[in-house]
């Protein structure tokens, strides 16, 4: 069975466009001059986003003294890339909730995702790397190849499945065996028909095989090392339950030492509760 990347991209009941809102907002954290208050008045005229984009920073999350109650004021508290990243990632929780349970759950997914942002997000911390917001929204991301593989193709999602967390396969191997292709592939394709920046695509490409990637070779390793500290930390599943195994190469190339692997660890499982229910509840 060989099936087509580009006959699935034209299939809107599997990959739905993203909402024109998320768009914008993507284009105004990618663009330098892009102004708050110009951005305020976009997502107040929306009110459905306006609500989320609320709810979202008056969660425990952000901790704020006060209750926040307008997007301008919130844009300036919290700023324009935290928010822009929430949104992405409260929407496509949104868009993407339907897959057969038998494999995965969408909880678990979904809490696999999220997680795997923030750890990505705290790898940059570490590093002191100045693209946290855009790392955390390729971490939430790079599996999203895969929702739509079960959804659409349920049976050889399980004939997948069965044969990595049972007989130990490798995962894009055994997509490429069965598909012809893998949903990391898939991923970056959804993501390039979306706009969405190369940054992103590219991640999610080579999170599996980081240190091939082209461009984006310190980016990926960040998402294929917070993948890995996920899966080890249990936090949710996308479905293959052994996991990513640790890439001493990819620890190498980006200087971590096992202490920082651990306060990543440490650091991301504290946030994960709060931002989690905080974006299911948006």
């Amino acid at each position: 069975m060989t099936i087509a990347i580009e006959d699935l991209l034209k299939c809107p009941d599997d990959i739905p466009a993203l909402p024109f809102y998320v768009s914008k907002i993507l284009e105004a954290i990618n663009d330098p001059e892009a102004g708050i208050d110009d951005i305020a008045n976009f997502i107040s005229k929306d009110i459905g986003l306006t609500t989320k984009v609320l709810k979202l920073v008056n969660s425990p999350y952000f901790g704020l003294p006060a209750k926040v109650t307008t997007i301008s004021h919130s844009l300036n508290i919290i700023g324009l890339r935290p928010i822009g990243s929430l949104v992405l990632a409260s929407t496509l929780m949104s868009e993407f909730k339907e897959i057969p349970e038998n494999y995965v759950t969408m909880e678990s997914f979904w809490s696999h995702s999220i997680a795997s942002g923030i750890a990505a997000k705290e790898i940059c911390k570490i590093k002191r790397l100045k693209k946290g917001e855009s790392l955390y929204i390729a971490g939430i991301i790079h599996d999203i190849g895969s929702l739509v593989i079960y959804k659409k193709y349920p049976e050889k999602s399980k004939e997948v499945l069965t044969q990595c967390n049972e007989y130990g396969k490798n995962l894009i191997d055994t997509e490429q065996e069965l598909l012809g292709f893998d949903h990391a592939q898939l991923g970056a394709a959804m993501i390039e028909k979306w706009n969405l920046p190369k940054l992103i695509q590219e991640t999610t490409e080579f999170h599996h095989q980081p240190l091939n990637a082209p461009t984006y070779k310190e980016e990926s390793a960040i998402v294929n090392l917070a993948d890995y500290i996920i899966h080890s930390n249990q936090l949710g599943s996308s479905g293959e339950l052994l996991g990513t195994d640790l890439d001493k190469d990819v620890l190498k190339f980006l200087g971590l030492s096992m202490d920082e692997m651990a306060l990543i660890s440490e650091n991301t499982i504290q946030s994960f509760d709060e931002i989690y229910k905080a974006l299911k509840n948006s």
